[in-house]
Parts: structure tokens; C-alpha cells; sequence
């Protein structure tokens, strides 16, 4: 419990940037997202009320007033995660997650839009989320989330985030949609 709250409190103090869940957008003040995604994801359970996800998969993030202005990518990214509910893998989770990603995002000049860039970002973060299993493979994963992207135009400049960084705070209000697999502990 003590190297959880460690990893909290690194995640969310350190000054960087913090962003919308994998998938980012390019805001460094506070202000709310709204994030959709399709994925597809594996779950290795290690305890009766934990996993490791391993998951992937494409989507769109936006600010809520700047719904037009979508920022579209991919992303691959590892997740721990506590149940509340023991061997059930179901229901209400937190999670603490590591991805990469590849976005289109649009950038802006005096408040309008000036065009888009692509970038790739790596992004840690820890999410609530409620796993709803739709049929034996389908689930529904509502979820609220921040995470602290680091992101640049090259992949060889990404980890230079010290200099590149300003800090804010960007609350996530998502839904991912897709396949999803549970390998139980004793399997």
C-alpha cells in the first residue's frame, strides 16, 4: 500500500504536464475532458482482486467546451488494477496505467484554430472505472481519470519533459468500448 501511494503521489505532484488519459490533449490549465475509445484488452489476474491489463486501441478526446476540436490517436498501454469485489474481475476498479500514444491534435492561436500537429506522448496515469461485461468478449468501461503526458513531435525527444513541461490538471470523463479477456489466476 505504501509503494501505491508513493506512485499517487509521484503521478500527480511532480510539475508536468497532466492531460487526458493516453489518448491527450494539448491543454496545460484545468479544465475537463470528454474521451471515447474502442480497445481491445487482456487481463492477467495475479490476486482474486487484481490484475494486470494489457491494452490497446484508437479514440478521440476533447475539452467540453471545445467539443469540434478533437484530438484523434492510438494508444498501447499497461494497467494495474484493484476490484472491489473479489474473483468477480467486474464492476468498479482503480487503476494505475502506463501507455504510449500517436495523436492528431488540433493547436490554436488567440483562442482560434490554427491547424494540427501529430505527436507521440508518453502517458502515466490512474483512473475509477466501472468494467460492465456486455456479453462473454464485450464491455463497456465507463471511467474518470487523470494522467500526466509527456509528449513531443519526436519520439527520441519524448523523455526531455522537464524543460517542455507546464503544469496543469486536466480531469477525464470517458468511455471505452470493446473486447476484453480475463485469464483467471489458476488457468
Amino acid at each position: 500500500m505504501k509503494k501505491i501511494k508513493y506512485l499517487i503521489f509521484i503521478i500527480l505532484i511532480i510539475p508536468s504536464t497532466l492531460k487526458a488519459d493516453v489518448i491527450y490533449t494539448p491543454y496545460t490549465d484545468f479544465r475537463t475532458a470528454l474521451s471515447l475509445e474502442v480497445i481491445g484488452s487482456y487481463e492477467l489476474s495475479f490476486t482474486k482482486y487484481n490484475t494486470i491489463n494489457f491494452w490497446g486501441g484508437f479514440g478521440a478526446v476533447s475539452m467540453i467546451n471545445e467539443l469540434k476540436y478533437l484530438a484523434l490517436g492510438t494508444e498501447l498501454a499497461i494497467e494495474l488494477r484493484q476490484y472491489f469485489k473479489s474473483t468477480t474481475y467486474k464492476n468498479f476498479n482503480v487503476g494505475l496505467y502506463a501507455g504510449f500514444a500517436y495523436v492528431r491534435h488540433p493547436y490554436f492561436y488567440h483562442e482560434h484554430l490554427s491547424g494540427h500537429n501529430n505527436s507521440v506522448g508518453f502517458v502515466p496515469g490512474m483512473k475509477l472505472t466501472y468494467k460492465k461485461r456486455i456479453n462473454s468478449w464485450l464491455v463497456g468501461e465507463p471511467y474518470i481519470g487523470v494522467s500526466t503526458p509527456w509528449y513531443d513531435n519526436n519520439f527520441g525527444e519524448l523523455f526531455n519533459w522537464i524543460s517542455h513541461s507546464d503544469p496543469g490538471l486536466i480531469l477525464t470523463l470517458g468511455l471505452r468500448i470493446g473486447f476484453n479477456k480475463v485469464r483467471f489466476k489458476n488457468e
